[in-house]
């Protein structure tokens, strides 16, 4: 079964034990500094599975109507159809609690499959490849999530 908390920095270590690869470890620990002197400027949760962390993830704000999504999960993790539903509910429910965000974007590594996946079943919209925007020069795309209308 699925659960979600709020974030904490202390769970980037446990996601990071779990198999998360994302950057170098001075980009962990820059991440880990980053959520803690930036934690007022964003919402963000923690999702649990079997007593260990699936995934942590949140929405940092740009502006009044613009916010940047960031996801870190577990490097190959397949998800069930439950999980898979349990993951839906949480981002409409982070959609439905955060209607001021009419733009959500995220970028994604370009050989990542997985998260572009991911941010295709979100939802998401491709909206073109970023040349050397990683911190290693390498290529991310950018996605964006648009609501159309009245928020």
């Amino acid at each position: 079964m699925i659960y979600v908390v709020p974030f904490h920095t202390d769970h980037i270590y446990d996601i990071m034990t779990s198999g998360a690869d994302f950057g170098s470890i001075f980009d962990q620990q820059n991440f880990v500094e980053f959520t803690k002197n930036t934690h007022k400027h964003w919402t963000a949760y923690t999702g649990y599975e079997d007593g260990n962390v699936v995934g942590v993830g949140g929405l940092i704000e740009i502006y009044p109507h613009l916010a940047e999504a960031w996801l870190v999960l577990p490097k190959h993790r397949g998800a069930s159809l439950g999980t898979t539903r349990n993951i839906l509910k949480i981002w409409n429910k982070l959609l439905s609690d955060r209607r001021k965000y009419e733009r959500i974007q995220a970028t994604v590594h370009q050989e990542f499959e997985e998260g572009i996946r991911f941010l295709d079943f979100l939802g998401f919209t491709n909206e073109g490849l970023m040349q050397k925007f990683g911190p290693d020069k390498s290529n991310f795309y950018r996605y964006a999530y648009i609501r159309h209308g009245p928020n």
